[in-house]
């Protein structure tokens, strides 16, 4: 067993065959990573994993301020902002005045009602010190920072759920064949992690990093 450190790109299966490792025992190796039905969690850049390193075959150096065992992703900073704040949800009668705070960060007044996913978006990303958006419209987050392949954490764009609607975004938490489950506020009225199909991703560049 040697530790390998996940690089930009990495999916499990290509890592199992860079290893020359069946899936089955790509994931023995590491508890945890994917369940039964082989939905894997998103692998982290920098996150180290365990391989077997058939006839000497060098794993990537491993990174010692990480763990050597197991698969635990690091949340970049915004996302664990992010992960704090489930649960927050609208207030009927009221207005949730957390919801008010994340419309705020992008110059919405209004009530808890008001679309505020990417409200959420933007203001979890300032908490943790980065720029945001400042934008309260979701579809205009394709053109938020950088371009990246989908990585724990990045912000993700969709499609527009209903008429008039510019669209929803949120942070990338997994993805399976068919979904992706993202971590987003106005998700049923709250913050929560939850599935949307991939065939409602947004046309091009759709999962963006901060710059």
């Amino acid at each position: 067993m040697a530790a390998y450190v996940i690089q930009p790109g990495d999916n499990p299966m290509g890592i199992a065959r860079k290893f020359g490792m069946s899936f089955d025992a790509f994931k023995a190796f590491n508890p945890g990573l994917c369940d039964a039905n082989n939905n894997c969690r998103i692998l982290f850049p920098g996150q180290v994993v365990q391989v077997d390193a058939p006839g000497g075959a060098p794993a990537a150096p491993s990174n010692p301020s990480q763990p050597a065992a197991g698969f635990a992703p690091q949340a970049p900073p915004w996302m664990e902002v992010a992960l704090r704040e489930q649960g927050v949800a609208e207030w009927n009668p009221g207005d949730n005045p957390r919801i008010i705070e994340y419309l705020a960060s992008v110059g919405v007044r209004g009530g808890d009602e008001t679309s505020w996913c990417a409200a959420f978006v933007n203001w979890s990303i300032r908490k943790a010190g980065f720029r945001g958006h400042n934008t309260g419209l979701a579809g205009q987050w394709i053109n938020y920072g950088r371009a990246v392949a989908p990585t724990y954490g990045c912000v993700v764009v969709t499609q527009p759920m209903a008429a008039g609607a510019s669209g929803h975004v949120g942070f990338l938490h997994a993805l399976d064949q068919t979904n992706v489950w993202l971590l987003s506020g106005n998700s049923a009225n709250r913050v929560r992690i939850s599935a949307y199909s991939r065939g409602k991703l947004a046309a091009g560049q759709c999962f963006r990093w901060p710059v």
